[in-house]
């Protein structure tokens, strides 16, 4: 009897340091990146590693593809506690960050020389943004240049005029397509590929790799060179789910997170690289950037921006964003 009385006190003993000392935290996080994608690799990396350098104290659960539904649906989840964070490439950025828009703003970079000289001044500058908003930021991340595509020739702006263009729900790219004199066309992008095929849609937008994996290249014949627009995504917890993991682990999770998060960038470039040779070689045509078309979408962009600054990113992002460019670029 007093060993059973002696192992009992252990195990209570046990049991009650596991609940106040090292009780288990899980994440729930989840993501539009589907299953088997670089980005979900990445989360799957962080999740072991996190689990393994915490002990087991603290744990990723990863929901992939959409499951949780829409980046907007994941945000709702969050502030009811059903999830405590998310892996984003879209909508929630604009929420969570808003200043963090002006990077995605159409024209804005013009490499990814300049995009890696940018990001190290201005990310400081975001993660405060986003704590204001609830939010802690475990890493930023590169979603990529997103480029046109089209059934029909578009080397310049008349000839991009002169298509059924796409239009995002996206207030940049709607306000882009105004000053650009452009009639575009909604759609859903789960109906863009079939509306490229009926001849509903001629041009469409996005990042190589993924009009790769939404066999829009096969609908298309032509795209431009010219990088329209960069975008950037990123691990975020809401800020009451951060608090509540233990203090001694946080920098351990975080700096993980950021670690496989900045692993990502080199994955996605050389992705987009292979997507664009990968089209070539199926028969879509490279229309090269000239400096006369260049000089006509970035007045476009000129005229955007009055509607856009100040409503969509601040002012002051903005300044400090071209306050950087113009360093780099020594002008």
């Amino acid at each position: 009897m007093r060993t059973l009385r002696w192992m009992w006190i252990v195990g209570a003993l046990g049991l009650g340091w596991a609940a106040t000392g090292e009780a288990q935290t899980t994440l729930k996080i989840a993501t539009m990146a589907p299953d088997g994608s670089i980005w979900m690799q990445a989360l799957a990396d962080a999740k072991t590693e996190v689990e393994t350098a915490t002990g087991g104290a603290v744990k990723l659960k990863i929901y992939p593809g959409g499951i949780m539904g829409s980046e907007k649906d994941v945000l709702f989840k969050i502030k009811t506690g059903q999830l405590q964070g998310g892996g984003f490439m879209g909508y929630a950025i604009g929420k969570i960050c808003p200043d963090a828009s002006a990077l995605m703003f159409p024209m804005v970079f013009h490499s990814y020389a300049e995009v890696d000289q940018t990001l190290p001044k201005i990310l400081p500058y975001l993660d405060d943004h986003a704590r204001q908003n609830g939010f802690e930021s475990m890493g930023w991340t590169e979603v990529g240049f997103s480029y046109a595509y089209s059934t029909k020739p578009i080397a310049n702006l008349e000839e991009f005029r002169a298509t059924k263009v796409w239009g995002l729900d996206s207030p940049m790219l709607t306000e882009l397509l105004v000053a650009a004199g452009v009639s575009f066309i909604p759609a859903n992008i789960t109906d863009v590929l079939t509306s490229l095929q009926t001849g509903l849609l001629e041009t469409v937008f996005g990042p190589p790799a993924a009009a790769i994996a939404v066999q829009w290249h096969t609908k298309v014949r032509y795209y431009n060179e010219m990088q329209l627009t960069y975008a950037i995504g990123g691990v975020f917890i809401s800020s009451a789910s951060w608090a509540a993991v233990p203090a001694q682990h946080r920098d351990t999770v975080k700096s993980i997170i950021a670690k496989h998060c900045q692993l990502l960038t080199p994955k996605v470039r050389k992705s987009d690289i292979e997507a664009l040779e990968f089209m070539r070689k199926q028969g879509v045509q490279a229309l090269a950037e000239t400096p006369a078309a260049r000089a006509a979408f970035d007045n476009v962009a000129e005229t955007a921006l009055g509607k856009i600054k100040g409503t969509v990113f601040s002012a002051e992002v903005w300044e400090r964003l071209q306050n950087i460019l113009r360093d780099i670029r020594g002008s």
